[in-house]
């Protein structure tokens, strides 16, 4: 009770703060959010895998001038008995916008019973958009109006995570840019997504457990269009060998594959279809470099 207590205080502080502060974006399109780096989508998964750093670079349309180039680097710890605390720094370059994100943040264990517990981790995101030096430089013209609107101030907002755990099954609730998403005189009009739903089960072929497959099931809300399926696994052979293959309700096929070097970290690689919505970045490239601090008691 003590513990759910706490939680619960540390929430709603969370959301008092959340309602004085403004918008910010979600980085919604890693394909490392799914296996190696789950707190990209839930800040309740914050320390769930260890101590760690995790860097990743994301590009789409490879060749054209100005294409999308995602950066991102996260780290997470443990510490005290149920608390976890995370770090992701993030620059995104598209064309001539340049936009940074950083994102703390802090997961509450809730231990029920052995191998049975819920996480409640919550997120405060900074970021700030400009326009890419490079192009005004070479020459490039760019509106005064629409230099001073976007070389705004920072903007601030939150993300809210639930996970349950109960031995194999994972299940996860996570909702974006909470006082955007819910303020009664909204007049945003991207097309951001608002909610991911989801869960993953390890299955076990031997009493080893050397052969692990995880079924996932991910559903992306959005402001606008319909919400995107994913439905996929990741094959694991001796917590070294990882193969991952999802299916997008869109079309889209995602595949990748790592490698574990001994207890220092890992290695990914993904690669992505063309994305048929809007607001979305299509043929992306992904490698993933995660390395462990120390192992997790």
């Amino acid at each position: 009770m003590r513990s759910l207590l706490i939680a619960v205080y540390f929430i709603s502080t969370f959301l008092f703060i959340c309602s004085n502060v403004q918008a910010q974006q979600q980085i919604e399109n890693s394909m490392s959010q799914y296996f190696r780096n789950r707190i990209l989508w839930n800040p309740g998964f914050t320390g769930i895998d260890g101590n760690k750093v995790y860097a990743m670079q994301n590009r789409s349309w490879i060749g054209f001038d100005g294409a999308p180039i995602m950066t991102n680097i996260t780290g997470e710890f443990n510490f005290g008995e149920n608390s976890s605390a995370g770090l992701q720094v993030t620059a995104d370059l598209t064309g001539v916008l340049y936009r940074t994100y950083g994102v703390f943040n802090y997961a509450y264990r809730v231990n029920f019973a052995e191998e049975h517990e819920l996480r409640i981790g919550v997120a405060l995101a900074l970021s700030s958009d400009r326009v890419n030096n490079k192009y005004i430089e070479q020459g490039g013209l760019v509106d005064p109006i629409l230099l001073n609107s976007i070389n705004s101030k920072t903007q601030y907002d939150g993300n809210l995570g639930l996970v349950y755990i109960n031995k194999r099954l994972n299940l996860g609730a996570s909702f974006f840019r909470l006082r955007e998403n819910f303020k009664s005189n909204n007049l945003f009009t991207g097309n951001l997504a608002i909610a991911q739903i989801g869960g993953t089960y390890d299955i076990y072929f031997n009493d080893d457990e050397d052969f692990n497959l995880k079924p996932l099931m991910l559903i992306k809300l959005f402001r606008k269009s319909s919400p995107i399926l994913d439905l996929g696994a990741q094959f694991e052979y001796n917590n070294k060998f990882n193969a991952m293959l999802v299916y997008q309700s869109i079309g889209n096929i995602r595949a990748g594959a790592g490698i574990k070097i001994s207890d220092f970290g890992e290695a990914n690689f993904f690669y992505n279809t063309n994305i048929k919505i809007a607001n979305a970045s299509s043929q992306q490239y992904e490698i993933g470099l995660g390395i462990n601090l120390n192992s997790r008691d």
